[in-house]
């Protein structure tokens, strides 16, 4: 039996279709790739990585300095979803309607995901387990990943799209938010590293699919 021909193009234009619409949202596919990997490990291997995450706390965390404690405290809460909200509702009462709607929208997304994985993995604090006193307790005694970092780091992706001249600030920015949080007790290293990942890739997606919808101006 002899195939209609006529199938052939519409067969070839189904795979181009396909291949375009892998091309279009490739971001997306490698950033929950990315996710999936990065969460699998963990899950898999965190009892031993934990003893070096351990010893690599103890570092950091014993080198107190006196004179920017205060600073750290105050600094390590520019990742809470407080004060990201506070940029959003000033960005909006500026004019600048899509960042605001990017930010609001990444913060929501963000706050779900976080929130689920920590009760996932559910690994504890560190003042929890070791004997060490933290500058500040936290509300949630769940600690990876950190919540703080991944908002700050979302917020960083999500900026950069808008303001890309700022891009190094920003990222400089969210990963001194992180480094506070190891600093003054509340998270390990792996904690900060894997909530900077999640953070990154959240906003990415967000980032990817929001532009297919919004509007937006050209790159500042």
């Amino acid at each position: 039996m002899v195939k209609n021909r006529s199938d052939r193009p519409k067969l070839n234009s189904s795979f181009r279709s396909g291949k375009h619409l892998i091309y279009e949202n490739y971001k997306i596919y490698v950033s929950v790739l990315i996710l999936i990997i990065v969460y699998s490990t963990i899950l898999l291997f965190l009892n031993l990585l934990t003893p070096y995450d351990t010893t690599l706390f103890l570092e950091i965390n014993q080198y107190r300095i006196d004179a920017i404690e205060s600073f750290l405290l105050l600094w390590t809460n520019g990742g809470t979803y407080l004060f990201i909200s506070l940029i959003v509702i000033v960005l909006w009462l500026k004019g600048e309607k899509n960042p605001a709607i990017y930010l609001a929208l990444g913060l929501i997304v963000d706050a779900i995901l976080v929130s689920d994985l920590k009760i996932m993995i559910h690994r504890p604090r560190p003042y929890e387990v070791l004997p060490i006193m933290p500058l500040e307790l936290a509300e949630n005694l769940r600690s990876l990943p950190s919540g703080h970092t991944a908002t700050a780091f979302l917020s960083a992706t999500i900026l950069s799209r808008f303001y890309s001249k700022y891009l190094v600030v920003f990222f400089l920015i969210a990963a001194s938010i992180g480094f506070s949080r190891v600093y003054i007790g509340v998270h390990y290293p792996l904690d900060v590293i894997v909530g900077a990942i999640t953070g990154c890739l959240v906003g990415i997606i967000m980032v990817d699919l929001l532009d297919r919808v919004q509007m937006v101006g050209p790159r500042r």
